[in-house]
């Protein structure tokens, strides 16, 4: 009878949801480490400082890592939608993905033509 009714939801910290928020979140701060460090050498050193060199690398590197995390965040967020978790775990990781890949389109398009 303990367990039959609490104002809050019980969770399951090893939910599918709960590790695609987590890997949604890790991504975004992967992504903006990057943004930074290629920011930071942008301003200090030019074109030059951030093309063909560790700062370059470690930026596309950076990019590759957060999209791919951010993808399989979706991939995850799905799963946990089919598994009939709750939403509120969810719209996180769910929206991560599109809107990075947008970010990118947009800054590609207009930033670095």
């Amino acid at each position: 009878m303990d367990d039959a009714s609490h104002s809050q939801p019980r969770r399951d910290t090893r939910s599918a949801g709960g590790s695609a928020w987590r890997l949604a979140a890790l991504s975004l701060i992967v992504l903006a480490l990057a943004a930074v460090l290629f920011g930071a050498a942008w301003a200090i050193g030019g074109d030059d400082a951030v093309s063909d060199n560790w700062v370059g690398m470690t930026v596309v590197l950076g990019l590759f890592v957060g999209v791919t995390e951010a993808f399989v965040a979706l991939v995850m967020a799905l799963y946990a939608g089919l598994r009939r978790e709750p939403w509120g775990t969810l719209w996180f990781p769910l929206t991560t993905f599109p809107a990075v890949v947008t970010v990118i389109v947009l800054l590609e398009a207009f930033v670095f033509e």
